[in-house]
């Protein structure tokens, strides 16, 4: 009697099992395509800040919050997003239109995740896998804050990770956006600063350079320390 919807079931998880994975590989690809192919070419300054601009004075910030997130969701590196919405709107506006667009963008690759993945997941991944996504879930917030303060991947595929995962979207929104306040508050306060360090390396390129990498390597060690203790 019950053969048929059993069957139906598990097909079902294996197609999304597999959308799940190559998902997963085409925002890889995407993150990498921004940086390595001609699709870089597309990422001018200048020209992305005239859009965004244009785009928030014409159909209001709605639509600016809203091509922030699908941005966010083709793997546009959060850090150039960050700082083309700074120089569009301002230090405060930019502040703003950025928690929010990115906020959506996680939203939006997070319950994508979910729906492909957390079910079709859970039932092949091994007891490790379980026990970490339990983890996670357990310290929502604090998990989420970690993802963000150590940027270990593009900003999309964690979120989509994330939603395969037991976090609550509620716990992963507020941690994320408590660990992107760091990259927003940089972005906008010294925007102009940035892009002449990028434009004209010199000492403070070099100096935004080591603050990330020591950023990276403390928010590591923390997290490392971090998992020991919810081990034990």
């Amino acid at each position: 009697m019950h053969d048929g919807p059993t069957e139906a079931h598990h097909a079902r998880l294996r197609h999304r099992r597999r959308g799940f994975f190559l998902a997963i590989a085409a925002v890889i690809g995407l993150a990498l395509a921004w940086q390595l192919t001609p699709l870089r070419d597309t990422l001018d300054l200048n020209r992305m800040v005239a859009g965004l601009r244009e785009l928030g004075q014409q159909l209001g910030p709605a639509a600016a919050v809203g091509s922030f997130a699908l941005a966010c969701v083709i793997a546009v590196p959060l850090s150039i997003l960050m700082l083309v919405c700074a120089l569009a709107f301002g230090p405060t506006l930019g502040i703003v239109y950025g928690i929010c667009g990115a906020s959506l963008g996680a939203a939006l690759s997070f319950l994508f995740g979910r729906w492909l993945g957390q079910e079709a997941i859970s039932r092949v991944a091994g007891p490790r896998v379980r026990y970490i996504s339990q983890r996670l879930g357990h310290r929502g917030v604090l998990s989420s804050i970690a993802l963000r303060l150590v940027p270990v991947a593009p900003f999309a595929l964690v979120n989509m990770v994330a939603g395969a995962s037991t976090i609550r979207l509620r716990d992963f929104l507020f941690g994320s956006a408590i660990g992107m306040l760091p990259l927003v508050l940089v972005s906008a306060v010294f925007a102009e600063q940035i892009v002449n360090a990028a434009t004209r390396p010199g000492w403070l390129t070099l100096l935004f350079v080591g603050i990330t990498l020591a950023l990276v390597v403390g928010g590591s060690a923390v997290l490392r320390r971090w998992w020991r203790e919810a081990e034990d």
